[in-house]
């Protein structure tokens, strides 16, 4: 009899955990705020970037260099990266007189402006649902170096607006699907260039004068990334 009511336990036991295991399987995703930032454990499922407002995805075996802040890349439909010269090109010693910038682009990459709402798995299916901002995130440029700048001649050169900056709003959350077990969320940013150079006043006889050397960074693209990693509770 005692081995008969072991049994009997057993069985309403396992019973009541596959119930358990099953109904808690079936909890819909939730959305938590981003404050985990562990890129060792992250995966980047999809890169964006968007060009007069047309999105490209950057090809998959392009992501690493896309995110790399410490390349230069060059994008498929980004035209404007090209050899340029200062303005007020030397003839027979003859020059424009103006402001010049003669920098070249030394680093690109994506650059974060804010990190939407987590989405978690907690079903045994995949789920898209939305990695919401809970505020407006902008990336704007900067230059680095002392005194005023022109800065519609460093602007011709680098090929971005200084003064401008990139946005997400809040209603441009976008979607994220995500595989069981994991949770996933948006990086929404841009994607930025850094350049160097000298910028000074070219004279007519073709003399540099008030030469300073300059950094200049900022947003290029509108860009975002999808990313996941292994639910950890």
């Amino acid at each position: 009899m005692e081995n008969c009511r072991f049994i009997k336990m057993l069985l309403v036991g396992t019973v009541c955990s596959s119930l358990f295991f099953y109904f808690n399987s079936e909890v819909h995703a939730e959305s938590t705020e981003n404050n985990i930032d562990d890129m060792a454990t992250q995966t980047i499922q999809h890169a964006y970037y968007y060009v007069d407002g047309i999105e490209y995805e950057v090809p998959k075996n392009q992501i690493n260099d896309f995110i790399n802040g410490s390349l230069t890349v060059d994008l498929p439909y980004d035209l404007t990266n090209k050899a340029s010269t200062p303005e007020g090109q030397p003839c027979a010693n003859v020059c424009i007189a103006g402001n010049a910038f003669d920098g070249t682009r030394t680093s690109s990459g994506f650059t974060l402006g804010k990190s939407g709402t987590r989405v978690i798995n907690k079903t045994n299916k995949p789920i898209t649902e939305t990695s919401e901002l809970s505020s407006t995130a902008t990336v704007s440029g900067t230059i680095t170096g002392s005194g005023g700048f022109d800065w519609k001649v460093i602007e011709a050169t680098v090929g971005f607006e200084i003064g401008g900056s990139y946005s997400w709003t809040t209603s441009q959350a976008t979607t994220i699907t995500v595989d069981p077990g994991y949770w996933g969320w948006i990086d929404y940013g841009a994607h930025t260039e850094t350049w160097k150079g000298n910028y000074y006043y070219l004279t007519e006889s073709c003399n540099q004068s008030n030469k300073r050397y300059i950094t200049v960074k900022g947003p290029k693209y509108k860009a975002k990334l999808a990313k996941t990693e292994k639910y950890p509770y």
